[in-house]
């Protein structure tokens, strides 16, 4: 039986810290996906002198510093402005929630320069009161139309380059429809649309966190109607980027880059202090942070690329697309977390091998979770593995909070399930 977990409905900020099982955690947040290396070296030293020295990368290619405390929190935030990363106030840093395309500005592919566009619409955001009223979750998403596609991250308002020149805007549960405007109308429109959701949210007693669940109890027309925007339907939605293309040296855009991730999205501050050094050594002094939770080292050249990989790959960090561990994805866990009821990350890598063999070459499939919430992964995954007081809740091609088709499994039996389903995949 699983304990229904607490749903705090907000995320946290460097202004907010949110209390988790290490501590406090705060966010340093970026806007956009670029970080110099200075940048990322201050990091990993806040989270060592502030902090427990653990850093997480999330999904929103923001960087989460953990074990913060009372006493160290005003220094932590002292040294994250310094350094630019921390908004004016809480207000500010709420609403700025933003993903852009990790080789904003760099590729000569894209349409525009999704880093520039973040910074406005950061900038429109903060400055509109109207705004503030946006859930902490609601997160919009700038994909410049270049070689790496974000067709696979989730947001709530999607702003995409398309192929003719002109912007398409889409919302989260409707990905078939979209409003065609010119690329300098794209952030306006956006906005049209984030304010319609805040007052059709206000108009139904504010039960919706997030534009998906609007979508799905009002249609994908209210929206667009109340905005004042035309959607069609059919629109072509560009296939995701594919794990061969992210990780180990590469060249695409006319870019070269290392792409290296630390397993489960976990890194520690000597390794991100390491990580920095090599971006101003062989790299061109900047990283580029990701919804893959990968780190893109842009480098004068390939060579360069493959000298940071090598020496990645002495780190035991994820160089390759073929690792194991990016078949699994999982949430901190206990102690970490006081939702979850028992331990994930002692798990993840035994069950990695498995995963890997269930699942062929490429994405998550299986997703282990400390609760029933499935923070980690909100999307379904082939397999999904909830931590219960009893164990462990298996649920097929489900989220987190599915009903489990088989439950109460201790980890062996976890085990056995899935060396069995894996010999009879490959017999």
């Amino acid at each position: 039986m699983q304990l229904r977990p607490e749903i705090k409905g907000w995320c946290p900020g460097a202004h907010a810290p949110m209390q988790s099982g290490d501590g406090l955690l705060i966010r340093a947040k970026a806007i956009g996906s670029h970080m110099s290396a200075a940048q990322a070296r201050e990091i990993a030293r806040i989270a060592e002198s502030c902090g427990n020295g653990l850093i997480d990368l999330s999904q929103r290619a923001q960087w989460q510093l953990r074990g913060m405390s009372e006493a160290t929190l005003f220094e932590a935030q002292r040294r994250l402005d310094a350094i630019g990363l921390l908004a004016p106030d809480a207000d500010a840093e709420r609403v700025a929630n933003i993903i852009a395309s990790p080789l904003a500005g760099l590729d000569a592919t894209a349409a525009f320069d999704a880093n520039a566009m973040a910074v406005r619409l950061a900038t429109a955001l903060q400055s509109d009161p109207r705004l503030s009223a946006l859930p902490t979750k609601f997160l919009f998403l700038i994909d410049d139309g270049g070689a790496l596609s974000l067709a696979g991250a989730e947001a709530d308002i999607r702003i995409e380059a398309t192929k003719d020149g002109r912007v398409a805007i889409r919302l989260a549960g409707a990905p078939d429809l979209a409003a065609f405007v010119e690329p300098e109308e794209a952030m306006a429109s956006a906005l049209r649309l984030a304010r319609a959701f805040i007052e059709l949210r206000a108009a139904h007693a504010y039960v919706f966190r997030r534009v998906g669940a609007l979508v799905e109890t009002l249609g994908a027309e209210a929206m667009p109607r109340l905005a004042g925007l035309s959607f069609k339907r059919g629109a072509a939605v560009r296939p995701p980027t594919p794990p061969a293309q992210i990780y180990g040296a590469q060249r695409n855009g006319g870019v070269a880059y290392a792409g290296v991730a630390a397993p489960f999205g976990r890194w520690r501050a000597r390794e991100l202090a390491i990580i920095a050094e090599l971006a101003a050594g062989d790299g061109m002094n900047e990283l580029r942070l990701t919804p893959w939770r990968a780190l893109l080292i842009p480098t004068p050249d390939e060579g360069a690329a493959r000298r940071i990989i090598a020496r990645a790959e002495r780190l035991d960090f994820i160089t390759s697309a073929g690792d194991e561990r990016l078949a699994v994805v999982a949430c901190p866990g206990a102690p970490e977390c006081e939702q979850a009821l028992g331990e994930t990350r002692a798990y993840a890598s035994r069950l990695a091998p498995l995963a890997r063999r269930l699942g062929g070459a490429d994405g998550v499939v299986l997703h282990l979770s400390g609760c029933a919430k499935g923070c980690a992964h909100p999307a379904a995954a082939p397999i999904t593995l909830v931590v219960t007081e009893n164990g462990f809740d298996l649920i097929e091609n489900g989220e987190a909070g599915g009903a489990p088709r088989t439950s109460a499994l201790t980890f062996d039996a976890v085990l056995h399930e899935l060396a069995a389903r894996a010999a009879e995949r490959t017999s």
